[in-house]
């Protein structure tokens, strides 16, 4: 299985990762690091690459956002860290030490010195990103961990959708949330059809507003959804009119939009019960069609017993 710590390196790439390693050797030294400061030592005395972070780690990212792969090694002395990916044949090596190895300029290493860290950061993810991918550092044996990605749609959703229903001079309130994201929205735009409104007299948007959800960086473990708490907008009207009647769409930055079909309903006109919704759109069932129920109820009850 790839998911699993194993000594592998591939020797049809290794003419390209020797010539990055010196190119990255020659940058080191113009850093200034001292090769002793960054020596490593095992418990038993030998040489190699310890990781700090856990093997098998999955790593969940949305459509269209960033994705951290983390690799964190304890020290290194002359060793070179470089990232695979593994699903293609042969497989890719994406970068080496600090430079990206690809033409895709979205993979880039993330390298924090103080911290060891040498993850790698791809933004724009897209649906073909996800798999597993290996951190390998080019010691003698090398060592690797192997991390996977996977990608998840962020979307909308509006409560009550796809038709609300609310009484002329009812206050109407909608609720956008979005689910799936492993980050919240930098934004929520509502539209009623073509018109974005979110700064129109009369209507009040609030949010997003995103919960705490324990996730870091979006880094889980098995246990873990891998996603944000659900970040919520809500749109809200003191008192609808005819003119409110429409589509709504609820345009997240980050997800695909939700829509939902608004009809605001004149005391004149023939109301259908079970199509009203309360003035705080839970969605719960109005007094009137309960009364009407239950009058047919006790009607086709009293039949029965002639």
């Amino acid at each position: 299985s790839d998911i699993k710590a194993k000594n592998e390196f591939y020797p049809h790439h290794h003419h390209d990762l020797r010539r990055c390693k010196r190119s990255y050797e020659t940058r080191k030294g113009k850093d200034d690091i001292p090769v002793g400061e960054n020596s490593l030592k095992t418990a038993g005395g030998e040489q190699g690459a310890v990781f700090l972070t856990e093997n098998a780690t999955v790593v969940v990212a949305q459509t269209s956002g960033t994705a951290k792969l983390p690799c964190v090694v304890r020290k290194l002395s002359n060793g070179v860290v470089s990232w695979i990916r593994k699903k293609d044949i042969p497989p890719t090596i994406l970068t080496v030490g600090l430079g990206t190895h690809i033409a895709d300029e979205r993979f880039l290493v993330e390298h924090a010195r103080h911290l060891q860290n040498w993850g790698l950061l791809i933004k724009h993810v897209r649906p073909d990103d996800a798999g597993v991918y290996e951190c390998q550092v080019s010691t003698h044996p090398s060592s690797s961990i192997f991390i996977e990605l996977k990608v998840t749609e962020a979307a909308a959703e509006i409560a009550g959708a796809p038709d609300v229903h609310v009484r002329a001079g009812s206050p109407l309130r909608l609720a956008c949330t979005v689910r799936r994201a492993t980050e919240p929205p930098a934004y929520v735009f509502w539209y009623h059809g073509r018109r974005m409104i979110n700064h129109e007299p009369g209507v009040t948007v609030t949010g997003p507003q995103p919960a705490s959800s324990g996730v870091t960086a979006g880094v889980v473990t098995s246990d873990r959804s891998g996603t944000a708490a659900p970040a919520t907008s809500v749109l809200l009207l003191k008192e609808a009119d005819s003119q409110h009647s429409g589509n709504y769409t609820c345009y997240p930055s980050n997800a695909t939009p939700a829509h939902v079909n608004v009809h605001v309903l004149n005391a004149t006109e023939e109301e259908s019960p079970a199509a009203i919704l309360p003035a705080n759109g839970s969605g719960r069932k109005s007094p009137l069609l309960s009364s009407i129920l239950l009058a047919l109820f006790i009607n086709l009850i009293l039949h029965l017993d002639r």
